[in-house]
């Protein structure tokens, strides 16, 4: 080729413009839900304050500005609840994860702050997955619980549509400190159903010695997350929790922190 058509074909070539390949959908993100504080309590379905209240503070620890806290107190009527219910879009709609979702991948993720919580006491739990509308005789309660039962430690306690439970994972109880988490679930009735967890962002091995637990997690018309703390009536004083940074979303990486 002569300097002159070299000349002609590089200078076509940077005429030409770059086309950018696009990513494979399965690398898309996508976010279902985010817990923005800016929205206040309208991001949750329901509040369940009995007794105690929630709304929007700041990270007392100063590091990630507005949260969701929750405050409980003392009353005289049997188990004390302070939790959130359910998510709800910008549009108010609600987000409702149900049987039209089964065969679906979901992750959720959030960060925790907890205070005043005895985990050495009584049994105090922190975050549900949360069936409702349950079958004719299936536990009520269930797939998945974050909780204290008085030994000191955040147990994993899952739930099968028998009504059998154990605690498939825990840690020590952090109280005073940032814990991010993020559970990956498929939502199923069936033994194809599984869950992953993670937290700080290192995946966690659960008693089966795997990172993933087979296992349904829907026996119900719906599921519902629940952040706050709920504690049995044996439980006395004042607690608080805060929530951060919540999302829902169809890949890890649409909700880690």
């Amino acid at each position: 080729m002569s300097p002159i058509s070299r000349r002609t074909a590089l200078g076509a070539l940077a005429a030409t413009p770059l086309l950018l390949t696009a990513p494979p959908a399965s690398a898309v993100r996508s976010v279902l839900w985010t817990g923005d504080p800016a929205r206040g309590t309208k991001v949750f379905d329901g509040l369940e304050t009995d007794p105690g209240k929630i709304g929007v503070a700041a990270d007392p620890q100063g590091k990630y500005g507005q949260c969701f806290r929750y405050d409980i107190n003392d009353w005289a009527n049997g188990k004390e609840r302070c939790e959130t219910r359910g998510l709800r879009k910008p549009d108010g709609s609600v987000l409702r994860i149900d049987n039209s979702m089964l065969g679906q991948t979901q992750y959720i993720g959030w960060r925790s702050l907890w205070q005043g919580i005895n985990p050495s006491d009584k049994w105090v739990a922190v975050y549900q997955l949360h069936i409702s509308g349950y079958e004719s005789g299936k536990p009520q309660s269930g797939p998945y619980v974050l909780r204290t039962v008085g030994d000191g430690k955040l147990n994993f306690q899952l739930t099968n549509p028998n009504g059998s439970s154990k605690h498939i994972w825990s840690m020590n109880f952090p109280l005073n400190s940032w814990n991010s988490f993020v559970i990956g679930y498929k939502i199923s009735k069936g033994n194809d159903g599984w869950t992953e967890f993670w937290v700080n962002g290192k995946q966690q091995t659960f008693g089966n010695g795997q990172t993933r637990y087979p296992g349904p997690t829907i026996w119900g018309d719906h599921l519902n997350h629940k952040w706050g703390i709920y504690r049995s009536g044996g439980n006395s004083g004042k607690a608080s929790a805060f929530l951060n940074g919540a999302k829902l979303g169809t890949t890890y990486a649409d909700v880690a922190l």
